[in-house]
């Protein structure tokens, strides 16, 4: 009975995913067109000029945000960095702007940057008041504000994580319609992994695979393994063509190899050099599934 009633409360899940999801394709839904396009251009790491992923840990590659001048580094860059200060070959200075890093300045930095607009000073700020730290009280409304500011201010990496926190209901109400929202705005900013979960959501819940594989060859094409993985299966299942399969891991390939440094395959594997942003385990939750 407990097995039966499981399978049933599962099934209303399902229709209640379907149902939220339809009303936002029918009453907001953003034309192919738009929905389609070329993502944005990768940033570029102001340090060794490599791209950067939109999305954490795409072929391993981290980001650092700096409160003093606003830029990113990569995390190859950041372990270099925090190095050459530790061996005193260097001044504890931001290795962009030469500032000094001092803890006790950021947060008067990241009022600084919001005033000039930076969706990442939002998003750094909402971190720190959702761990209630650097002498800030643990505030989630607060945590939700910033994150919906930054958002706002096109910040990919903020749609994604308001996605996985509607789409976890671990301290909000899980929210279907805004949980699609984000996530589509994620993915149109380039956000690789969101990009990938759109893939999904069209094959499970639309059964469109049409458009499932073409969210796949997007992000694939970003060096999205997990995607390139599902292009391949859609080949193997005559999905797409042998010409399509080509292109896309040709473009993959390219990707990985501009995104790749010897500094940052070192800082895969350092515990010190990651970012705090992603609160919400939905990822390992669906990769393990």
């Amino acid at each position: 009975m407990d097995l039966i009633n499981s399978q049933i409360g599962y099934a209303i899940s399902i229709l209640l995913v379907v149902c939220t999801t339809m009303y936002y394709y029918n009453k907001k839904k953003i034309s192919d067109k738009v929905l389609f396009q070329e993502p944005p251009p990768k940033e570029d790491c102001p340090i060794c000029m490599l791209p950067m992923p939109h999305s954490l840990g795409v072929c391993g590659v981290t980001t650092i945000y700096m409160s003093c001048c606003g830029k990113m580094l990569c995390s190859g860059c950041a372990l270099a960095t925090r190095e050459e200060i530790k061996e005193g070959n260097m001044k504890k200075l931001c290795p962009y702007c030469r500032i000094p890093i001092a803890d006790e300045d950021t947060l008067q930095q990241y009022e600084k940057r919001m005033r000039l607009g930076d969706a990442e000073a939002y998003m750094q700020l909402g971190v720190h008041y959702r761990d209630g730290d650097k002498g800030l009280p643990q505030d989630i409304n607060k945590t939700i504000e910033l994150w919906q500011k930054a958002a706002e201010l096109g910040s990919c990496k903020a749609n994604y994580i308001l996605t996985e926190m509607y789409s976890s209901g671990e301290i909000v109400e899980m929210d279907n319609l805004k949980c699609i929202h984000h996530m589509t705005l994620a993915a149109i900013g380039g956000h690789e992994n969101a990009r990938y979960d759109l893939g999904i959501v069209e094959r499970h819940v639309f059964g469109n695979i049409g458009k499932s594989m073409k969210h796949f060859i997007i992000a694939a094409k970003a060096g999205y393994d997990k995607s390139l993985k599902e292009v391949g299966e859609g080949y193997k299942a005559g999905l797409i063509t042998k010409d399509e399969y080509a292109a896309t891991l040709r473009a993959y390939q390219v990707s990985v190899d501009e995104m790749k440094s010897e500094q940052r395959t070192k800082a895969v594997h350092n515990d010190d050099i990651q970012t705090k942003e992603m609160m919400f385990p939905i990822r390992q939750r669906q990769e393990d599934q």
